[in-house]
């Protein structure tokens, strides 16, 4: 156990040696500090991503690999420059080793029950996964491992479903990427702020990420105790890369429906947390996105005009925060609204969400 996870609070050794829990909602990387992860539930993640899909009639799942594997590259070469290039000169002799513990610890992430099958150094890479977080996720984030450990371009495959996938990674110099510049993240400004966790004594983590998550680290599986839904952390990064990318081949209204589509997800799946609708509330509602890496929600105000404002510090998406907040109002005031967000240019975002009237039939339905 001591090898896998610590022995005093239980933490799996990706939670202990790979990410960062700060005092300003924010999550990142511990040898990639540029980076930012965050833990999202499974199932709204691909319910915005496959409600995307559904509403353009388009698979976007190239997309969405371009974006995870760049946000890899960037995660991987940090890790690597840190460590003064060290795993590389290691895995000359013991590539295979290596590569074979990078796909392993993708368990900790909650990622799925993976293990490498076929393997030559810097030519092929073939990853056998049970239960399969996301595919395009899963295979873009080991194709910008595969590029930053071996240093040459690469293109990935699959074939299989949602119990069983088999992803294939190869050197491909003649592959095509989406440019670069329009998948680069970038990092806006973080402000400081005073988030205190209860913290192990032994590794450093919030004791509540094993209060609140169980690992299950034989089948890649992370689910939450209270309610028992999956969990995968995801690099933050790759996820704005991907909907910034959406929104320069479709336009703006991407960002509508990511809104939409966060919304809805967090309306039909908010917990009752309490018969009131007041400011005590929707902060309950809210809690989890300091522990999640989402960011610090520091101002939530109910308005005179029945409407909601809240201010999120270290926001790691407006339109993904902005649809959390719709969603939490409209299950908790039953009513429709309607949002509009700041742009997170100096670390924060002012999410403000305005009851929407109902219409005269709404009226005599009710």
């Amino acid at each position: 156990m001591g090898l896998e996870r610590c022995s005093y609070c239980t933490a799996p050794i990706y939670v202990r040696l790979a990410a960062k829990w700060n005092d300003n909602g924010t999550v990142t990387g511990r040898f990639a500090g540029s980076t930012r992860v965050v833990q999202i539930y499974a199932a709204e993640l691909n319910h915005i991503l496959e409600g995307i899909s559904a509403r353009i009639g388009l698979d976007i799942s190239r997309v969405v690999l371009e974006g995870e594997r760049k946000a890899g590259v960037l995660f991987s070469s940090e890790i690597m420059d840190r460590l003064g290039g060290a795993p590389r000169i290691v895995a000359k002799p013991f590539s295979r080793w290596v590569i074979a513990f990078m796909v392993r610890m993708t368990k900790n992430a909650g990622l799925g029950d993976s293990h490498l099958s076929r393997y030559r150094r810097g030519k092929l890479m073939v990853i056998e996964c049970e239960s399969p977080f996301n595919v395009p996720v899963f295979a873009g984030d080991m194709l910008g491992a595969f590029e930053a450990f071996h240093r040459t371009p690469g293109d990935a495959t699959w074939e299989g479903d949602d119990e069983h996938v088999t992803i294939t990674i190869s050197a491909a110099s003649d592959v095509k990427h989406v440019s670069e510049e329009r998948l680069k993240p970038v990092l806006p400004p973080t402000l400081p702020s005073d988030v205190k966790f209860m913290r192990c004594p032994r590794c450093g983590i919030p004791l509540e990420v094993t209060q609140r998550y169980k690992f299950d680290l034989k089948r890649g599986l992370a689910t939450e105790f209270q309610t028992g839904k999956r969990i995968v952390t995801v690099i933050i990064d790759s996820l704005n890369a991907v909907f910034a990318e959406l929104e320069s081949e479709l336009g703006d209204e991407v960002k509508d429906m990511i809104v939409e589509l966060e919304a809805e997800y967090v309306r039909d799946n908010a917990p009752a947390v309490t018969a009131q609708a007041d400011e005590k509330a929707v902060s309950v509602l809210l809690d989890d996105l300091r522990i999640k890496g989402m960011g610090n929600p520091t101002q939530v105000a109910l308005l005179a005009t029945g409407g909601l404002r809240v201010r999120v510090d270290n926001p790691f998406s407006e339109e993904l925060l902005a649809g959390r907040v719709l969603g939490v109002f409209e299950a908790l005031c039953g009513v429709k609204g309607t949002v509009q967000w700041t742009p997170d240019t100096d670390g924060f975002t002012i999410i403000n969400v305005s009851r929407t009237e109902p219409t005269g039939d709404d009226r005599e339905e009710t």
